[in-house]
């Protein structure tokens, strides 16, 4: 299609009983306005366009003698006027009626399609396309709106957005034909002639009274199959990203069909079925990609994924044992091996896996940290702390690890370590209470009495039941010779433990020691 070529599209007109009920009163108005509505439906336009100017003027006129401007009525008069205008091919005339609409009433959603209308028939169509996203900024699933821009887009050559806006229409109106033959005519263009027959043949079903044009769209030259390939593959990317999965799928399918060799698209299709939940059928479609792609490792790991989520954790791991014995230099099969084992609780197996992938990755943040957590399961916390230090090292800003790491050190009687760890955590996170109660026993444990207090204290603001907070302030307290506040808490303190509330945790972290690996926050699994 040349881009000379004008788009004429029909400009809407609007249900004046629910837009403005004074058209239907006896006045000037409604009189001159009810004339030029009944010209317009015969189509004398001329005479409608005099009656309607005469209905403007009594707008202005009533509106002063009531001391009020009716806008809403003014803007719809100049709709009509643009209208008239429009049916009779004159554009730049309706164009400045429509804007001056717009001017005075700017949320009159009508208006500005039949903006884009006119410059589209001006051959304007980027300014047109700019009318009609304005129009859906006002009403998301205006039909009208989604075809035009479908059809504005196909005229400048950019099938992909004109694809996704004919389906946005034919998800509005199903019933609707115009949208499936030109998505007909996007894939004839690109040389798939079944698949264009298909949706000619719907359009037809939809709707058995549309009659096909005699042109159904043109057929584009590719270079190589590569390039087909690629533009289906953008297609797919963009259906997925507005959210038509089945569209998408669709769009896989007939892809595999055509090129069953296209392990790529083998491998997204699989993707977007298991992000349906459709975990049986995304199985079927990993198993068919073959060890010499590039996808292959990915796919491996989202089939032992979707076994364990079978609770098949022995078939996870020998499928993942055997993709090691094809790879064993790939440090990600080795992590999520090291995962199912530690589910499977067979601990130091597990911890030769992560040792082994970190060796692969030493730049894995996550692999460091359940190598950690494999550590301290086993009681080798030493070890624990020099994996969660070098994932530290790597993120210094995941917080969450770094409270870990210092737990750790608190355990190990390492307080000044522990208090550095904790003090950072907290320049961040102010108001944690687990946090500041655990820098408070590092500073009572290196007897920063006036340090740990005002801990203590915040602890206590935010939750007044945590016993041990209340306890340790309250011995704090009598040392530092404040003998009645000292008894106050722990008054407040014996009450709480005969009433058996206890509130406080004991300072371990809820992914340090007994955490399991399927519980990991920190780092993306």
């Amino acid at each position: 299609m040349s881009d000379q070529d004008t788009l004429q599209f029909m400009p809407l007109d609007l249900d004046i009983f629910s837009e403005s009920e004074r058209f239907m009163t006896g006045t000037r108005l409604g009189s001159a306005f009810s004339e030029g509505i009944r010209a317009y439906l015969r189509a004398a336009y001329n005479d409608a366009i005099e009656h309607f100017r005469a209905a403007l003027i009594a707008a202005y006129v009533e509106g002063e003698d009531q001391d009020r401007i009716y806008a809403r009525e003014r803007a719809i008069i100049y709709l009509y006027i643009g209208n008239a205008f429009a049916l009779q091919d004159k554009w730049e005339t309706s164009l400045h009626e429509y804007l001056e609409a717009i001017h005075i009433d700017s949320d009159l959603t009508e208006a500005h399609y039949n903006v884009g209308v006119a410059l589209a028939a001006q051959t304007q169509l980027h300014r047109a396309i700019a009318a009609f996203k304005e129009t859906l900024n006002r009403n998301a699933n205006l039909y009208e709106a989604h075809f035009s821009l479908g059809r504005c887009y196909q005229q400048l050559g950019d099938a992909r957005c004109a694809y996704i806006h004919y389906q946005h229409a034919c998800h509005i109106r199903p019933d609707a034909a115009e949208p499936l033959y030109y998505m007909g005519c996007i894939h004839q263009c690109y040389g798939s002639y079944g698949l264009a027959q298909k949706y000619f043949t719907h359009a037809l079903q939809v709707e058995p009274t549309f009659v096909l044009p005699k042109e159904q769209g043109e057929h584009r030259e590719f270079t190589s199959d590569g390039e087909l390939i690629q533009w289906y593959y953008h297609l797919c990317d963009d259906l997925k990203a507005h959210h038509y999965q089945e569209e998408a799928e669709h769009m896989y399918r007939i892809l595999l069909q055509w090129c069953p060799q296209e392990h790529t698209a083998r491998y997204l299709f699989g993707n977007l079925l298991a992000r349906m939940r459709r975990f049986y059928l995304a199985y079927e479609e990993y198993a068919h990609i073959p060890p010499q792609n590039t996808h292959y490792i990915d796919a491996r790991i989202r089939m032992s994924t979707i076994l364990k989520l079978q609770h098949k954790l022995r078939e996870a791991y020998k499928l993942l044992f055997d993709c090691a014995l094809l790879f064993p230099k790939n440090g990600h099969i080795f992590l999520h091996m090291g995962k199912l084992l530690y589910e499977m609780n067979k601990i130091p197996m597990a911890i030769r896996a992560f040792e082994r992938s970190v060796q692969l990755l030493p730049n894995n943040i996550q692999g460091h940290y359940l190598l950690g957590c494999a550590y301290t399961a086993t009681g080798l916390d030493l070890r624990a702390i020099v994996a969660w230090q070098k994932a530290v090292e790597l993120a210094p800003d995941i917080h969450s690890l770094r409270y870990d790491l210092g737990y750790l050190h608190f355990q190990h009687n390492q307080y000044s370590l522990a208090a550095q760890a904790f003090a950072h955590v907290l320049k961040y996170w102010p108001d944690d209470i687990q946090t500041n109660f655990m820098l408070g026993l590092c500073y009572k444990e290196l007897l920063e009495t006036a340090r740990a207090i005002p801990l203590f204290e915040h602890v206590l603001l935010h939750n007044p039941r945590h016993t041990q907070a209340l306890y340790y302030l309250g011995v704090m307290y009598m040392k530092t010779n404040n003998v009645s506040l000292g008894k106050a808490y722990l008054r407040r303190y014996d009450y709480l433990k005969n009433k058996h509330i206890l509130f406080s945790t004991n300072g371990k972290s809820p992914n340090a020691n007994e955490a399991s690996i399927s519980d990991f926050k920190f780092v993306m699994v």
